[in-house]
């Protein structure tokens, strides 16, 4: 008698890896749609409880092996509807992680379970209904992207044995398989097919060549405040006799259907050449893209909407960031003295192609489009010393979780705790600690005291460690960064165009909502929401470091109202995405919430 092993049911199996990998995008959309909801609109209206006990909750609620959840109840009065789910992380501020499926009931019905993509629709539906308008049918489709694209990346890497990434700073780049956390549609991306997203997207590891077209000189536009131009760094990359010129590998049949550079074709001013060179690794940003062989950055312009924006490079957004490169590198000396462990990475060149040349009447109107197609900004990286020395990694990829929902700052802190002898929560405060006496020093001078306001989130934030604490901050990303008029009069930007020059002014108030948000909110109160892991009382500890680093700034440097307000408890403002989106709006027009500062509460308890 013979013993027959069963094969394998690869198409059960497959089934079943398909379906957890469904679970683990729609979860993440489920949590980023959620906790933008609450932040943006459910806390204000005061239709959302932190600590719901109400006994009407589903069976299943009561059902629990573990008591170590908080049960989350958002009501929608306008729709007669409620919804609750768990939570084991919820936060001073609100923020939430939930852990399960989300419970609707509508009026008169059942409670009953319902997906992402019910669950969109759902709040979609609820704030036309408020508001008197359509459901956005297209932040619906966005969201339903976001969560296929999802899916698709966690498939790839489950798929793909984890290659050795160029360097400590681009394996963090890569590594956001997430996205925003407070954004609806984190991981939307449209205008490029799957098959190119799995070929140049950061969160597969993807490393890839440029394509080159060859052109003719005199079509080269270029500007750059240093003295090296940007032609050398192209050369380095590709050494020709030919003038070389590179783009985004998704950019290429944007740029072959523009009917200008179909004309220079013809006349045989540009020629396609292919791709060329060795491969550039994407980051987070996705456009950007980072050159081994030159230690350096390249921003390309992509017709391809991530998130709020499609991704193109306008040429004055260019000008106004080479000129600020000039301007910050005349502060640097001065500034290192008040901020010593902070750094600015210079953008100090951009290029594109000039067409209009060869512009009739009729086609003049197409020299814009192919400017900001071959636009590129080129950023400086960091010195192959310093890398080095501090192993830099994107604060983003710090404060974030893993395709396991294991957070990395935690398992790296608990590590350091326990080689140092010491426990997570003193370590995790001395950590915390250092990284405030690197980060708001700089923030701090450039904004109060020479009126430059930098866009300082997670995804700008890069972080040197030295013995596992942190020690030196990058910022990066000038593009986003603004002036204040009062410090920077209109003369002393005479080379930039009205348009550039308009951009690139904030009032104090608008940029203290840019500074307070991108600083306090998205960076360090999710490094508070990490580092926590739902002990409240370290919470309670890291945000009276945050007060006291506040404080200690302002003795050292100068007391302003806008610093006194936060460590008075007064309300903080924090973005819109969520709104944003649903509007319609440009992410430059985007709108403020203002979130109960945690400082506040630990006010009124001591």
């Amino acid at each position: 008698m013979s013993i027959q092993l069963l094969k394998p049911d690869t198409a059960t199996s497959e089934k079943y890896r398909h379906e957890a990998q469904q679970g683990l995008a729609e979860g993440n959309a489920i949590n980023c749609l959620l906790n933008c909801y609450i932040r943006e609109y459910a806390l204000a209206k005061g239709e959302v409880e932190l600590d719901d006990n109400q006994a009407d909750a589903p069976a299943t609620f009561n059902l629990q092996v573990v008591d170590d959840y908080r049960r989350i109840r958002l009501t929608f009065p306008e729709s007669s509807a409620s919804i609750v789910i768990k939570a084991d992380q919820v936060s001073l501020l609100g923020r939430v992680r939930l852990i399960n499926q989300p419970y609707l009931k509508r009026q008169g019905l059942a409670w009953h379970p319902i997906d992402a993509s019910g669950l969109a629709e759902f709040i979609l539906q609820h704030l036309a209904l408020v508001m008197g308008d359509e459901i956005n049918l297209e932040l619906l489709k966005q969201i339903q992207n976001s969560i296929n694209i999802t899916r698709l990346f966690i498939k790839r890497i489950s798929n793909q044995v984890e290659e050795h990434a160029y360097s400590s700073l681009i394996k963090s780049e890569q590594s956001l398989l997430w996205g925003h956390a407070l954004h609806p549609a984190p991981k939307s991306r449209d205008g490029v097919s799957f098959d190119q997203l799995l070929a140049c997207s950061p969160e597969v590891q993807a490393k890839f060549p440029l394509y080159w077209f060859k052109v003719a000189p005199q079509l080269l536009k270029q500007m750059h405040c240093t003295e090296s131009p940007p032609l050398d760094l192209i050369n380095k990359i590709n050494p020709m006799e030919a003038l070389l010129y590179p783009c985004h590998p998704w950019e290429v049949s944007t740029i072959l259907k523009q009917p200008l550079v179909h004309k220079a074709l013809q006349l045989g001013l540009i020629t396609e050449v292919g791709y060329l060179g060795s491969d550039t690794y994407p980051t987070s940003s996705v456009r950007t893209l980072f050159v081994a062989q030159t230690n350096s950055f390249m921003k390309f312009s992509i017709h391809v909407r991530l998130t709020n924006c499609v991704r193109k490079n306008a040429w004055y957004e260019l000008q106004s960031a080479v000129l600020l490169t000039r301007l910050i590198s005349q502060c640097a000396a001065h500034a290192v003295i008040h901020c010593p462990k902070f750094s600015v990475m210079s953008e100090p060149a951009a290029t594109t192609l000039d067409l209009s040349s060869i512009a009739a009447g009729g086609e003049r109107n197409n020299i814009q489009e192919v400017i900001e197609c071959f636009g590129i900004l080129y950023r400086d990286g960091i010195a192959e010393h310093l890398q080095k020395k501090y192993q830099p990694q994107m604060a983003g990829a710090l404060f974030a979780w893993n395709k396991n929902g294991d957070s990395l700052c935690v398992k790296n802190l608990q590590s350091l705790a326990t080689a140092r002898g010491e426990s997570y929560s003193q370590f995790s405060g001395l950590w915390f600690d250092a990284y405030l006496d690197a980060l708001l020093p700089g923030i701090f001078h450039y904004f109060f005291n020479l009126g430059i306001a930098f866009e300082p989130h997670l995804q700008n934030t890069v972080v040197g460690f030295e013995n596992g604490l942190p020690a030196h901050i990058w910022l990066r990303d000038l593009e986003g960064t603004k002036l204040m008029q009062s410090h920077w009069p209109a003369e002393q930007l005479s080379e930039l165009s009205a348009k550039a020059k308009n951009s690139v002014y904030y009032s104090r108030e608008q940029g203290w909502n840019r500074i307070a948000y991108c600083t306090l909110i998205n960076n360090v109160s999710e490094a508070i929401f990490h580092i926590c892991a739902g002990q409240a009382v370290l919470e309670v500890k890291l945000w009276r470091a945050l007060a006291d680093a506040i404080e200690q700034w302002q003795v050292k440097e100068s007391e302003q109202p806008e610093l006194q307000a936060v460590l008075k408890g007064e309300a903080i403002p924090s973005k819109n995405n969520l709104m944003t989106r649903l509007l319609k709006q440009a992410d430059s027009l985007s709108s403020y919430s203002a979130l109960k500062n945690p400082l506040a509460q630990l006010l009124e308890k001591s």
